[in-house]
């Protein structure tokens, strides 16, 4: 469909999920390890009183609970859950441990020690809640299981918690509302052909994927030179003036006229500027 060999992502979702899935085309593939490492958030929806050996819906029925906590109680015990969490990860995961999968464990049911992870929980919203289910936003870190999550709240509760309904909201710093769905691309594309920047929304050049870095502009020998992985002295006084200890380590080297990515520069203890990602000039 995009008629390109190199697709990246922002991260796998779980079969029962849907919603946001960053594509990175092309050049931007060599963004994936700065876009993986943000946070993301969340829309789930959970059933109270049930356990599964998947922590979700889809799996086997291990135990149920019939007399289920008050909606006050659930929420109080809810809103406890947030900071960072030390969390054993879910049997049915891609995580390796002894250079397997833990989902091939359990396929077939061999015993494994699952590993704990610590996992960052934050900005939980309330949308919806009756007397054996919840439904609600949440924001977490990278690598965080929303199942894990839901699966420590009904401990907590004592009746078992499951997870029903997932979707993606953010990843970050994208949310589903700029997004296209499948169909949408492909009708769009069958219109507009292979050129990206042609779409009305879903497009997000390079330059604006790391908003929190600042943004120094080159033309000219310092152009030349950062692409070729060169930092001009010029250049590096600039980088100099525009580094802020604390608001991040990297720095986004755009063209002056078109403001395209032409590398991504950080700061290095005893080797100062050095260029971190070098872009193909021409490729927005």
């Amino acid at each position: 469909m995009l008629q390109t060999k190199s697709v990246g992502h922002s991260g796998t979702l779980d079969p029962m999920a849907s919603g946001l899935m960053v594509l990175l085309i092309g050049e931007a593939t060599k963004l994936s390890q700065y876009i993986l490492e943000k946070n993301k958030g969340y829309q789930l929806k959970a059933k109270l009183g049930v356990e599964t050996d998947t922590l979700d819906m889809t799996g086997k029925v291990l135990r149920t609970e019939m007399d289920l906590p008050a909606p006050e109680r659930v929420k109080e015990i809810a809103s406890e859950l947030h900071g960072e969490l030390n969390l054993q990860v879910p049997i049915f995961s891609a995580t390796k441990v002894d250079g397997k999968r833990l989902y091939e464990y359990a396929r077939k049911e061999q015993e494994v020690a699952l590993p704990h992870k610590i996992m960052t929980f934050f900005d939980l919203q309330w949308i919806d809640q009756g007397l054996d289910f919840i439904e609600l936003s949440i924001r977490c870190s990278k690598g965080a299981y929303i199942r894990a999550w839901v699966d420590l709240l009904g401990k907590k509760l004592g009746v078992g918690a499951a997870l029903s309904e997932l979707v993606r909201t953010e990843s970050m710093p994208f949310h589903l509302s700029q997004a296209l769905s499948l169909e949408q691309l492909a009708e769009q594309m069958s219109i507009l052909g292979s050129d990206l920047e042609k779409l009305e929304r879903g497009f997000v050049p390079m330059s604006a994927a790391l908003p929190e870095a600042r943004s120094v502009r080159v033309q000219g020998q310092d152009q030349a030179m950062i692409l070729n992985g060169l930092i001009s002295h010029d250049l590096r006084a600039q980088l100099i003036s525009a580094y802020r200890p604390g608001q991040g380590d990297l720095i986004k080297i755009l063209s002056q006229r078109e403001g395209e990515m032409l590398a991504l520069v950080g700061l290095e203890p005893g080797r100062g500027f050095v260029v971190k990602r070098g872009f193909r000039y021409g490729t927005k």
